[in-house]
């Protein structure tokens, strides 16, 4: 008896490092592998059924259906231009210009990567429902309580995440990402 439940500690102990190393690679393999232009991140082989099975688990954990970069390139960031972690009881403003793409959207998710609840029902924002200034730039905030203006609300999530979608990219930016203009991120006021 005691054999067995010598083994069988071992299998455990076994099965828990390998589930964990496994967890461990899928959560970083964006943040290892993928092109950075400030505080956004995109892996240059998301999507396509010949991808590693690790990147393809990434996707399936945190991008769920995403598509070849011959259609989309997505850009995540996880932290502001000075490299902090996005925090959803801070303020945020993401500033920018149109990014050359047929179509483009900014979503907001909570760290876990599902959509934030919010009475509001707002995620996002695309090139057709943005407001720009009279220089073209758009102001988004990001924040819990209500901002004037186009706003991402945070509700009771504690961590957050943004995805930039670029569909149909200029093929400049196709053939090399970080030639794409992203927003900056850029904190303001923090509430504990």
């Amino acid at each position: 008896m005691r054999r067995i439940l010598k083994w069988l500690a071992i299998a455990i102990v076994g099965v828990a490092l390998g589930l964990g190393s496994a967890a461990l690679a899928v959560t970083q393999v964006v943040k290892r592998s993928g092109l950075h232009v400030g505080a956004w991140s995109t892996p240059l082989d998301a999507g396509g059924a010949d991808r590693g099975f690790y990147t393809r688990a990434a996707v399936a954990v945190g991008a769920l259906l995403a598509l070849n970069r011959s259609e989309t390139i997505y850009f995540f960031a996880d932290s502001d231009d000075e490299g902090r972690a996005l925090d959803a009881n801070c303020t945020y403003t993401l500033e920018g210009r149109d990014p050359a793409a047929r179509w483009w959207s900014i979503t907001l998710y909570a760290g876990d990567h599902f959509l934030i609840e919010n009475a509001q029902n707002r995620w996002s924002y695309n090139g057709a429902n943005v407001a720009r200034a009279a220089d073209g730039r758009f102001h988004i905030k990001v924040a819990k309580a209500e901002q004037p203006g186009d706003w991402l609300p945070t509700g009771q999530a504690e961590s957050l995440v943004l995805v930039v979608r670029l569909y149909n990219p200029a093929a400049e930016i196709a053939a090399d990402p970080a030639k794409a203009a992203l927003p900056s991120i850029s904190r303001g006021e923090c509430r504990s």
